[in-house]
């Protein structure tokens, strides 16, 4: 994503996250080589693909191959393309707002496949807007969704971004006083 770097991320609007954190974690980037995933939760609006895109275009500059991909796209290419062996010439996966995946059946299935067949060998960086108890959304099974939250969090660094949207402060703020509401009454109506 254009723009979505490091330096332009507002800490300050996520006082929960040090950026002394999330750069250390960039700076030392092992937990690719690992297999170790990031995973960003928190309401829309929050900054989550902002820092997804950060952290990827980070580990770009240092020579890591990354593709970053709403998991919507993704997951509906893969399910047309079987290439889920074709994504290990990535060191990380960002997938971007994975709770919008729908529950089809073909989807969710080649979803798990594609987070069985990283674990413990390369990386994912996930989105999210609800916490796991949610993600019953996403996999139809609670056997399936267990077991795909059991491989994410094992090798995970997991950060809540449970602040307000950027976008609801940006519209408050841009919105200024205007004028007062009005109620539709037949003295104010005018006819054509």
């Amino acid at each position: 994503m254009p723009g979505k770097t490091l330096e332009t991320f507002d800490f300050a609007a996520v006082p929960m996250l040090s950026k002394a954190h999330v750069s250390a974690i960039t700076a030392g980037d092992s937990w690719v080589g690992k297999g170790s995933n990031i995973l960003l939760f928190g309401p829309p609006g929050v900054g989550k693909s902002h820092l997804g895109s950060a952290i990827g275009l980070a580990l770009v500059e240092k020579g890591y191959r990354v593709l970053f991909s709403r998991t919507t796209d993704l997951v509906q290419k893969l399910v047309f393309e079987s290439a889920i062996a074709k994504l290990d010439k990535f060191h990380l996966l960002v997938l971007d707002d994975i709770t919008y995946v729908t529950k089809d059946q073909a989807e969710t299935s080649v979803l798990f496949e594609l987070i069985s067949a990283r674990y413990e060998r390369r990386s994912m960086l996930i989105t999210a807007n609800q916490p796991f108890g949610e993600w019953n959304t996403i996999f139809p099974d609670p056997a399936m969704t267990l077991a795909a939250v059991d491989r994410l969090v094992q090798h995970a660094t997991i950060f809540e971004m449970n602040v307000e949207s950027y976008r609801r402060r940006a519209a408050e703020q841009a919105k200024g006083p205007g004028r007062p509401a009005q109620r539709a009454t037949p003295a104010n109506i005018q006819a054509d």
